[in-house]
């Protein structure tokens, strides 16, 4: 995962598809000087309801951008976390024997879905 607001490094992020929303460490968004575009409250999967600030952001997911993207500043993750708002955006093959996940192109696509 890449940021449109500055030139970092990629980052790897952790693809789950249990999460609604898209977790990014707050020191990351403060980094890249994401622009804070308001609060919200989630609740994790033990139930407990909690806080939270919003970040609007630009992604970039192995080359396509993901524009205009509102994500969870969480100060207590250390890793991008990848929920369904980004994943319902892409189309993902999960290897589970290799433990890798690929982004398809989108001929690759088409021909799955017998198009």
């Amino acid at each position: 995962v890449e940021f449109d607001q500055t030139r970092l490094d990629p980052r790897p992020a952790l693809v789950d598809s249990g999460a609604d929303a898209t977790l990014i460490p707050v020191a990351l968004l403060e980094e890249v000087g994401a622009w804070k575009s308001g609060n919200a409250s989630i609740r994790s999967h033990f139930g407990e309801s909690q806080k939270v600030d919003l970040y609007l952001v630009s992604l970039h997911v192995d080359g396509r951008v993901l524009p205009g993207i509102y994500v969870v500043g969480d100060p207590s993750v250390r890793e991008v976390v990848l929920g369904r708002d980004v994943l319902n955006k892409i189309t993902l093959f999960l290897d589970g024997p290799e433990e890798q996940t690929y982004l398809l192109d989108e001929a690759t696509v088409k021909r799955l879905r017998g198009a």
